[in-house]
Formats: structure tokens, C-alpha cells, sequence
């Protein structure tokens, strides 16, 4: 797999940054000024899933995560839940916001704009996914290149002796 080039990686830092101020702003309007209190938390869940990103942009600068590149698939196994929960929000706030034959309600309990901030969930859940696990096979890649399995020169040598 092709390493990312720094370019790509401030981007997607960028984007992250991007996400969790937007994320962490929902929360404090949506919760604070309309008293949306599901979108607010969407909002909050979706910030969080973009701060988790940084922090795998973060590890990657810095190689923090080259000694253990599986310490990555927690963060893949994350991604994947979050994606589940914003799913079923998406699904539940759809449905309930059809049920109730309800419009778009920005004060008190507005489920469209819920929806909406479970569909961003989701999309944090994936790129968190396919950040951790673009990094790991990054990682993984440049270990099976420096192993000697490669070179039958560079064969390590068993210190076990067989007897016939």
C-alpha cells in the first residue's frame, strides 16, 4: 500500500479538526439555544468520533502506533460501532419523525434534524474505520518489506540442531 504523502494527511487533519469544532458547536446551539437535546448529543457523539480521528492522524505524524500497528484495529472495531449506532438512530429518528407526521422543528424534539446528525455519525464511524485501517495496512506494509523472508540470504538461522 502507497504511504500517504504529508499533504494528505494535514488535509484529513484539517477535516477532522473541521468536524469536531462543528460537532462540539451543534452540541452547545442545538442543546443550549433550541433545546434539541437529541440533535445536540448527535452532534456531540459525531465531534467525538472526529476527535478519535485526529488522534489517529495525530499517532500517524508521529509514529506512535509504528511500534504496534494492531493497537489500530481497536480503533477500526470503534469505527464500526459508531457506524452501527448511527445507523439505528438514522433508521429510529426516521421513523418516529414519519409516525408522528412531524416537519422541520428546530425548537424542542426536531427527529429530522436528528436524522441528519446520525447520518454525520455514521460518516465519522466511517472515516474512522478507513483511517485505522488505511494506517495499520501502511504500517504492516513496511514491516513485511524490512523481514529477511524476502532474501533467502537474509534467512535467519535455526538454533535448533535436528538430528538424523
Amino acid at each position: 500500500m502507497a504511504t500517504p504523502t504529508a499533504c494528505a494527511v494535514t488535509s484529513r487533519l484539517i477535516f477532522s479538526i473541521t468536524g469536531f469544532l462543528v460537532g462540539l458547536s451543534v452540541f452547545c446551539v442545538f442543546g443550549f439555544h433550541f433545546h434539541n437535546w437529541n440533535t445536540a448529543l448527535w452532534g456531540l457523539v459525531s465531534g467525538l468520533a472526529a476527535s478519535i480521528s485526529i488522534y489517529i492522524h495525530f499517532g500517524y505524524q508521529r509514529q506512535i502506533f509504528a511500534a504496534y500497528p494492531y493497537t489500530l484495529q481497536r480503533f477500526m472495531l470503534t469505527g464500526c460501532f459508531i457506524q452501527l449506532a448511527g445507523v439505528c438512530g438514522f433508521v429510529v429518528y426516521l421513523v418516529l419523525g414519519i409516525t408522528q407526521h412531524q416537519g422541520l422543528v428546530v425548537y424542542g424534539e426536531g427527529y429530522f434534524l436528528t436524522c441528519v446528525w446520525c447520518a454525520m455519525t455514521w460518516k465519522w464511524g466511517f472515516f474512522l474505520l478507513i483511517y485505522a485501517r488505511m494506517y495499520k495496512r501502511v504500517y504492516i506494509s513496511e514491516c513485511t518489506i524490512l523481514t529477511p523472508h524476502a532474501d533467502p540470504s537474509c534467512q535467519q538461522k535455526s538454533y535448533v540442531t535436528v538430528y538424523q
